[in-house]
């Protein structure tokens, strides 16, 4: 097994609407994908990619005092039109306003892989690259490890971004779950267990509402479907604290033809 270890990737203006109801700073999708799109440029796929969050602005202001005020996101308004659809239905010099939320993001990616690649290729790829539509403008130099115990010497801040299925399985209301998880304080975790703090939802999923079918638009000319997102629980868990416990990588599959999504691989 290669480890290609991309520390301290910045990331401007990425989009933090992950769906409708949930802002955050954890695109846990767009940064797998950006491990595939990484897998297509070097023609080497990684088997998975595991994720250190740094630090994270979300643009907008805040209303009211301390962590817990509300956050008006910062709004773009395009300069002009794209098609006569861009303009607002109540003001026709107007252009509408599509609801965005952005965030500035600093993430370490740790990126396996079983096949041989050319790590040469791995900065130019990053000089153009995006992450959930943000510019990447900063990284540091790209690492590659043959052995684990070398990687984990280099990793020294920071907090790993887990999953935390097993906080939904079995529930009968996996949504009423999630708001009860987040919404209130954790309890002290028993001996050698991780502490359920810092848990936020994010998108790891998508099932498909339509069928699969050629339509005008579609990115590079791929069959098309509409989707809805699925929701999942990660937790963001100090680098120092999580130990030697397996790293934790994420893959992607599908599950079956209409669903597919990013999972910790098993045995993490």
């Amino acid at each position: 097994m290669t480890y290609l270890y991309l520390p301290r990737i910045r990331i401007q203006a990425a989009n933090a609407h992950a769906t409708s109801w949930v802002i955050n700073a954890a695109p846990m999708m767009a940064l797998n994908m950006f491990g595939h799109n990484l897998g297509r440029k070097l023609e080497a796929f990684p088997s998975g990619v595991a994720v250190i969050h740094h630090d994270a602005q979300l643009l907008g202001e805040s209303e009211g005092k301390g962590f817990y005020g509300r956050l008006r996101p910062q709004q773009r308004r395009g300069a002009s039109f794209i098609d006569k659809n861009d303009y607002s239905s109540k003001n026709p010099h107007a252009l509408s306003l599509q609801p965005t939320a952005s965030c500035h993001l600093t993430v370490s990616l740790v990126l396996s892989f079983e096949d041989p690649f050319d790590v040469e290729e791995v900065e130019e790829f990053l000089s153009t690259a995006r992450i959930a539509g943000g510019q990447v403008i900063s990284w540091g130099e790209p690492a590659v490890f043959h052995e684990e115990a070398e990687l984990r010497r280099s990793l020294r801040s920071g907090y790993w971004i887990i999953e935390r299925r097993d906080l939904l399985e079995g529930q009968k209301n996996p949504l009423e779950t999630i708001i009860q998880t987040i919404g209130h304080k954790a309890e002290p975790a028993p001996e050698g267990a991780l502490p359920n703090t810092w848990i936020v939802p994010t998108v790891l999923g998508y099932a498909t509402i339509t069928d699969f079918q050629d339509r005008s638009g579609a990115r590079e000319g791929y069959p098309h479907a509409f989707c809805e997102s699925l929701v999942g629980l990660v937790q963001y868990v100090l680098v120092r604290k999580y130990g030697s416990q397996t790293l934790p990588f994420w893959q992607y599959q599908w599950l079956n033809d209409e669903v597919f999504v990013i999972q910790q691989k098993k045995g993490n």
